[in-house]
């Protein structure tokens, strides 16, 4: 269900394409579908159909893999999923979760705008990569086929992949430095590709001309439709023996299923609203601005309502997202956090969404804004909506242990050139899939483990890079305080540095989500630390090829001797890498949970040995001593986390004034709604209250941070971070705040300095 439609005309030209509630009246009356459906549905048939179409959208997938040459599509930087008639989502896959987000926008497009002419027809496979449609950037292609059972549209399956090179100013698909959309790869809105089991040859030169490596381009075109055919075909061969009906039954049982659990999730959560700011740098190469992003969650019962006001209106530049890659953002994380169960059955979580947008902001830009630079915004989005729904399962005892801080922001080196022989190449660098995740509310993330909204996908095997492409790894290896402190750590990210190899040029271009270059990568929870910036550091003209002739390879970046050292922007666009020039390559790690100075002193110790924190770390925020052999030394981390607990007392006041109403005692019982704050009756009222020194906070519907002890410090306080100096003139802080009695840190953020300290959360 959307909201705002009145107002706005989401026809997917200027605005995004969103449907009307009465889009399926403009169905044209000559395209049958298929809805009956048997009523007796048994349970074990029912399994028996729900585990057969979860196999097929997987085999979708490893079709598009087999046959596929690129190593983006074998890295999985793609997803499929099969839906309805009317293209609800039944099955979704465990790969990048938004990025097939648009196949129900972009199939209901087709069904209201073309079912009549030019039709809809048994063996049709449609394209699209408008992002106003169905895209999330114009190298997410969307390849949709109908399926038809005894001539009726029985449903479809879809899926989205990214295309190496589809056009535009920069190799790659990425530019950075697009002001609009006509400076992007091409956008092609949908039409037939395979018509009546024919690929079209004249849309296919079309589609190919536009790239710079048209090779590689119609190998994975192939693939993609490769994937859909086999599913399609499976599902009608499933038809034909267990009956369309009963098919569709569990379709249709599948969704229900999904849609009940997302309510009595939601249920479980007290009616409140959540906020999540986040800030992008630079929205061209060079701009030393940020921009503001503000992502709001209403639940009310058993519904909730997402908004975007507050956000910046969007510019020129790549640092807006459409319709299509913020719905996806809200439902990927949605699967994968609260639907697991369901097999990503989130067409079902859909019905219990409302979208009460502004169009033309950067969470939901207008035609012509250039979005497929800025496709990598779409990670810190998620992460938002991580911090979100952790925040709202923290309420339930029963849903908690499924929370986890964010993983880290996306970056994304692009290499172009020429190799030794002449020939072209372009490759993305996609170690940010060994991202390390987020920390639970029992337990820490786990290293290099990859990002929250991709379970599956992979880091590519650095043999198989170096066997593609001209260019050396040095090393990959894990990354010391990479992931933020807390009760529970996040995973560390990884660090990778490579060189030229048998290349007769190679220029690289950055590109990266949200302030993950300059200030911090993934968010904490409940107190715990963001993690660091990540970084592409050049060092130029070394002694690499000395010391490789003398086979002395290089542990790390910093024991080479260079003429000088950069690091890269976020945005970028054209940096040479010489013979001898190394890039290292640091990728984010996940959020911490909780108060550092709450995580056992065993653990911190652990850490240190086995390389995953500094021994800074360890005294300067978690507050631990070690003695020469690297066992805790008792009694002066006693002291060390007395002093530290003791300089928080010193911490001021916000200055605000808590003006909520006051909230009269329910008669419920204690309900933890934080790591360390809890909603109680106390003397006739309904207070936010310490849950470790009962210190009372504010009424029920107030800001526990208002009346919180604060403290801004550098940016630098996040061990090993980078001062965001370097990157952006706007002051950038590490705000923290504490409980005034027993000064448990509450919560930790990065924010600009004059931004005025806002709820994270508020209760009806």
């Amino acid at each position: 269900m959307h909201n705002n439609q009145a107002a706005t005309d989401w026809n997917g030209r200027t605005h995004s394409y969103r449907p009307k509630p009465d889009w399926s009246d403009r169905i044209s009356p000559n395209l049958a579908l298929h809805t009956d459906f048997d009523d007796n549905l048994d349970p074990v048939t029912f399994e028996v159909l729900r585990q057969k179409l979860w196999t097929i959208n997987l085999a979708h997938g490893e079709t598009i893999t087999r046959i596929s040459g690129s190593p983006l599509l074998a890295a999985l930087d793609f997803n499929m999923s099969i839906l309805t008639e009317d293209a609800e989502v039944v099955v979704n896959a465990p790969y990048v979760q938004f990025l097939n987000a648009g196949a129900p926008l972009g199939i209901r497009y087709i069904l209201e705008k073309h079912s009549g002419k030019p039709g809809i027809d048994e063996g049709d496979i449609w394209c699209c990569n408008d992002p106003w449609i169905a895209a999330c950037h114009q190298m997410d292609v969307m390849f949709a086929a109908p399926i038809f059972v005894d001539g009726m549209l029985f449903g479809w399956v879809a899926n989205a992949g990214h295309q190496y090179d589809l056009g535009g100013i920069v190799p790659g698909g990425w530019p950075q430095n697009a002001e609009d959309v006509y400076s992007d790869p091409v956008v092609l809105t949908p039409f037939k590709m395979v018509e009546r089991g024919e690929l079209r040859p004249d849309m296919e030169a079309l589609y190919l001309r536009q790239s710079r490596m048209p090779d590689l381009v119609a190998l994975d075109l192939r693939a993609q439709i490769a994937g859909v055919v086999l599913a399609r075909d499976q599902i009608v061969g499933l038809a034909k023996r267990y009956g369309a009906g009963t098919v569709k039954a569990a379709m249709r049982r599948m969704l229900d299923q999904a849609q009940e659990s997302f309510r009595q999730t939601l249920l479980k959560v007290p009616d409140g609203t959540w906020t999540e700011i986040r800030y992008l740098d630079e929205a061209l190469p060079g701009q030393r601005t940020t921009q503001r992003t503000h992502l709001t969650i209403t639940k009310k019962g058993d519904r909730i309502t997402i908004n975007n006001a507050g956000t910046d209106a969007q510019t020129p530049g790549t640092n807006g997202i459409p319709f299509t890659s913020f719905s996806g953002s809200i439902t990927g994380i949605i699967s994968v956090s609260m639907l697991y169960a369901q097999l990503f059955a989130y067409g079902g979580c859909e019905r219990q969404i409302d979208y009460d947008l502004t169009p033309g902001l950067l969470l939901c830009v207008d035609y012509p804004t250039a979005v497929s630079g800025g496709i990598l915004q779409t990670i810190p989005m998620m992460n938002a909506v991580q911090s979100i729904l952790s925040r709202m399962m923290a309420c339930a005892d029963e849903l908690r242990p499924d929370l986890v801080a964010p993983c880290g922001d996306f970056m994304l080196p692009v290499l172009i050139g020429y190799d030794d022989r002449g020939k072209y190449f372009g490759q993305a660098i996609l170690d940010s899939f060994g991202c390390g995740s987020g920390a639970r509310s029992f337990g820490d993330g786990v290293n290099s483990s990859g990002p929250t909204f991709s379970p599956l996908s992979v880091v590519l095997n650095v043999e198989l890079i170096e066997q593609w492409y001209p260019l050396l790894f040095l090393y990959r290896k894990e990354d010391a305080d990479g992931g933020g402190a807390g009760e529970w750590r996040g995973g560390n990210g990884i660090r990778s540095a490579i060189t030229p190899y048998r290349s007769q040029s190679m220029t690289v271009v950055t590109n990266s989500g949200g302030q993950c270059i300059s200030a911090q990568n993934a968010g904490g929870l409940f107190g715990g630390l963001p993690s660091p910036a990540g970084h592409y550091l050049v060092r130029y003209g070394t002694d690499l090829l000395e010391r490789a002739g003398n086979r002395i390879m290089p542990a790390g970046i910093e024991e080479l001797q260079a003429e000088r050292t950069e690091p890269l922007r976020a945005k970028s666009n054209g940096a040479a890498l010489d013979a001898g020039d190394v890039m290292e390559i640091r990728v984010g790690g996940g959020g911490g949970y909780g108060d550092p100075l709450e995580r056992d002193p065993a653990r911190v110790a652990r850490d240190v040995a086995l390389g995953y924190a500094s021994t800074h770390a360890a005294t300067s925020i978690y507050g631990v001593a070690l003695t020469s052999g690297g066992d805790v030394a008792v009694k002066p981390t006693e002291a060390l986390r007395h002093k530290l607990r003791g300089e928080r007392a010193l911490w001021r006041a916000s200055g605000l004034s808590d003006d909520a109403r006051t909230t009269p005692a329910t008669g419920e019982p204690r309900r933890l709604i934080h790591a360390y704050i809890a909603s109680v009756d106390r003397d006739g009222e309904r207070v936010l209250a310490c849950d470790k020194c009962g210190h009372r906070y504010c009424g029920y519907g107030g800001d526990y941070k208002v009346a919180a002890l604060m403290d801004e410090a550098s940016v630098t306080t996040i061990p090993s971070a980078v001062d965001p100096a370097h990157f952006v003139d706007e002051p950038i802080v590490l705000r923290r705040f504490c409980c005034p009695g027993c000064h448990v840190q509450v919560c930790a953020e990065v924010t600009k300095a004059d931004e005025i300290v806002k709820a994270e959360m508020t209760f009806s």
